[in-house]
């Protein structure tokens, strides 16, 4: 997860109650960015159907990986550029795509 928090805010994890924030200065966990904790909110809580639209494309690698490890559901309201090949289901239709124009 530090690699995310990293990636995503660009900032560095420096326990397990403090972030360095290269805005904010050291921040507690709580002022993570929305998008790294509905990150955190898929790995930890795989269950909970979480809004990814809060997520940036930054985010896309993450969703991507975080689904190769376990089962994921997101509601995501708009074409996040994911990184080609991949495999995600559209639960409204049932249509596994693996190329970003199949959106």
């Amino acid at each position: 997860m530090k690699e995310m928090v990293l990636d995503v805010d660009s900032s560095v994890v420096e326990s397990a109650h403090a972030i360095n924030s290269p805005v904010l200065g050291i921040i507690a966990l709580e002022r993570l960015s929305g998008s790294v904790k509905a990150l955190i909110i898929m790995y930890k809580e795989p269950d909970l159907i979480v809004n990814a639209s809060a997520c940036g494309n930054n985010c896309a690698k993450w969703i991507l990986e975080i689904g190769k490890r376990q089962d994921l559901t997101v509601r995501l309201g708009y074409e996040m550029e994911f990184e080609e090949p991949f495999d995600i289901c559209i639960k409204n239709s049932g249509r596994v795509i693996h190329e970003y124009i199949d959106f």
